[in-house]
């Protein structure tokens, strides 16, 4: 009993000296046995374990005006890495995430979504040769999260809803034997949140808007997505405007924010979100129009969805490529023209990252993992 628990002492000290170098830039001995109430000999064999297991090195003195300069420990952040992936109708991409939430490389494969064996073949092959060119070694490599547009199971091994893909059932099982690796499935509109709200370095609680050919949404509560029960909160996409004689929408019902808010509500047949704004920033009329009425529509739901969630609204996803804080102001001005409450403070912002939102959103949580169980 006392062997065991003088390996559980150490194996926590060891922990806790990883995580306070995760948390911070650099520091010395002296600096983290105070901080963790240590004695120096166990930080200076807790921090050569380490340097053994290539988890944190040595980088560089700190300054001093008098004696030694003392040694400065950061982690190493390529002994931690994960993959992150978005799965689209037309398309996958990857991207490789380091232990600080840093983007490495990224690489993009047209590749129509089916579920045949065939398709799992040629993703897995793809996946492992981007591994290959990255020179990874598989003990290097956290995990692999999938973006995907469906609700996923609890344990994120199961697509329990994915009308959009035709998805509904798909399992991390059917990519194991081309893809060995620690699989998960995330909702693609949780990625976007997960990974704007590690852009701005937040914990705070807030509803995230993902507005790219669909729309999704997420609400984050403490720092973490709020799923409920099912696994259901926070689809306030299938909320409806009109459930009689509204649009309709992929779910079956008429009238869902969907069909008034997502980019494909926006756009007309073969017409791209690129050439829509191109129209729109030479101020051609009949593409003006359109635009307005969008808004009008987004403000609706903005208000709406603040109504149910007193919390800050991001726009994200693929809308953030072409809009700005004039969009932004646009929508608050409208928010307030028909909101129940006088609105003293602003509550709507603009997300941040314009390109792989889904895929680091999927692989930010292996980081967050592997490092938990350091």
């Amino acid at each position: 009993m006392a062997i065991s628990n003088m390996q559980s002492i150490k194996q926590s000290n060891y922990s806790a000296i990883y995580k306070l170098l995760y948390s911070n830039n650099k520091l010395s001995k002296q600096l983290i046995a105070e901080q963790l109430q240590l004695s120096l000999p166990t930080v200076s064999s807790n921090l050569q374990e380490l340097i053994n297991n290539q988890l944190v090195k040595k980088n560089g003195k700190f300054e001093s005006q008098m004696g030694r300069r003392a040694t400065a420990y950061s982690i190493n952040p390529t002994a931690i890495v994960s993959l992150g992936v978005e799965i689209f109708y037309d398309h996958a991409s990857v991207v490789l995430i380091n232990t600080l939430g840093d983007l490495i490389a990224t690489s993009r494969l047209s590749l129509m979504f089916e579920r045949q064996e065939s398709y799992f073949k040629q993703f897995g092959t793809w996946i492992s040769n981007f591994i290959d060119n990255q020179k990874l070694k598989k003990s290097q490599i956290a995990g692999v999260g999938i973006g995907i547009q469906g609700l996923v199971s609890n344990d994120g091994q199961t697509i329990l809803y994915g009308k959009i893909l035709n998805c509904t059932g798909l399992s991390t099982t059917d990519f194991k034997p081309y893809l060995n690796y620690n699989i998960t499935f995330y909702h693609d509109a949780d990625c976007v949140a997960v990974a704007e709200q590690e852009q701005n370095k937040s914990n705070g609680d807030a509803i995230y808007l993902s507005i790219g050919e669909h729309l999704g949404t997420a609400i984050m509560v403490d720092g973490q997505i709020y799923s409920g029960q099912n696994g259901r909160s926070g689809t306030m996409e299938h909320i409806t405007l009109d459930s009689h004689q509204g649009r309709q929408c992929y779910c079956g019902k008429k009238g869902c924010i969907e069909t008034y808010c997502s980019l494909s509500s926006l756009l007309v047949d073969n017409e791209s979100a690129t050439a829509f704004f191109n129209r729109l920033n030479q101020n051609d009329q009949g593409t003006v129009a359109r635009w307005k009425t969008y808004l009008d529509y987004l403000a609706d739901a903005i208000n709406n969805l603040h109504m149910f969630v007193d919390n800050p609204i991001y726009l994200a996803g693929e809308i953030v490529r072409f809009i700005d804080q004039n969009t932004i102001d646009a929508l608050a001005e409208r928010t307030k023209k028909i909101t129940a409450f006088p609105d003293d403070y602003n509550y709507l912002f603009l997300g941040k990252i314009t390109d792989f939102a889904v895929a680091i959103g999927a692989g930010l949580p292996k980081i967050d993992e592997a490092i938990n169980n350091i």
